[in-house]
């Protein structure tokens, strides 16, 4: 049975542990390897103490028997001129919980609570070519837009694409 809990800043280190693992499973492809597996399991904790901490921010952790298989933190846009939009920062889950529900489940929850702040409108960023989200998003009504950031990461390029909901 699915269930949902809020994260707080104490649960900051089991999200980026679910954050690492479902990168090094979902990336492989698209971020080196060796990068990926050199990525140790607290990389996230100071920034998602931060996100969790701010009030701006808030968290999701799926449990499946009482056992957490992912999560997804959202809140109020960052990006300039996206404030008054709602953004869904981050959704990973452990490998195991892909393709049963989990993840739609987890975006409607994120999508409800942010109906209910006050956000009409909707996005996110997903790293271009991953297929798999892309397709996700967009089954679940997220559209594409022409809005990127490019960075590198393993000293190779990566590019994230805006998403919003229609």
């Amino acid at each position: 049975m699915l269930l949902f809990r809020e994260a707080t800043e104490a649960d900051a280190a089991l999200l980026s542990r679910i954050f690492c693992v479902s990168w090094r499973s979902t990336y492989r492809s698209l971020i080196p390897g060796d990068y990926l597996q050199r990525m140790p399991d607290d990389t996230w904790v100071p920034t998602l103490r931060s996100w969790l901490g701010s009030g701006r921010m808030y968290g999701l952790i799926a449990l499946t028997d009482e056992e957490p298989v992912g999560a997804v933190v959202f809140g109020r846009g960052r990006d300039a001129g996206y404030e008054d939009w709602g953004e869904i920062v981050a959704l990973y889950l452990l490998p195991e919980a892909t393709g049963c529900g989990t993840g739609s489940a987890l975006l409607k929850q994120a999508l409800n609570l942010l109906r209910e702040d006050g956000f009409a409108r909707c996005y996110l960023w997903s790293i271009d070519g991953n297929t798999q989200a892309e397709a996700f998003y967009q089954k679940r009504g997220f559209c594409r837009t022409d809005d990127c950031i490019r960075y590198q990461l393993g000293g190779q390029d990566v590019t994230d694409v805006r998403y919003v909901l229609r």
